[in-house]
């Protein structure tokens, strides 16, 4: 009896760390409006890579990114965090990551800059940046 009891423990276990690892993921791309956000996030999902678009309103190139970067969130939104930080409102931020030029697309994990890409990026070149990291990620 007791080594049924066991493995019914270990079962419970290996479910619970798969759980845990299969969190919920957002359904939508996160507009991030403070630091306070931003930090909560990074804590909020430490494992995960979370990719984010530097953007501001007046920058064309950001204008063309925009809807790629959404297409890739719903391609990849179970792989990835996506995160648009709006320089202009959290300029804070962008100094911390030393954002020079916009748009710029960082990919973090463990609060540590994985990837960067500076400039607007094709559907296809950002799509493969994604599927390597994804694959690293597994």
């Amino acid at each position: 009896m007791q080594d049924v009891d066991e493995k019914l423990e270990r079962l419970r276990m290996k479910k619970a760390e798969t759980l845990l690892k299969h969190q919920e993921m957002p359904e939508n791309v996160i507009e991030i409006h403070s630091s306070e956000e931003f930090n909560n996030l990074l804590k909020k999902y430490p494992d995960k890579i979370i990719i984010i678009d530097f953007w501001a309103v007046w920058c064309g190139p950001c204008m063309f990114f925009a809807p790629i970067f959404k297409k890739l969130h719903g391609e990849f939104r179970s792989d990835f965090i996506f995160v648009k930080v709006n320089v202009d409102e959290n300029n804070a931020i962008a100094m911390k990551y030393g954002i020079s030029g916009i748009p710029t697309t960082l990919f973090i994990k463990n609060d540590e800059v994985v990837n960067q890409v500076v400039g607007a990026m094709n559907y296809e070149g950002l799509k493969k940046v994604l599927e390597k990291l994804k694959q690293l990620n597994s």
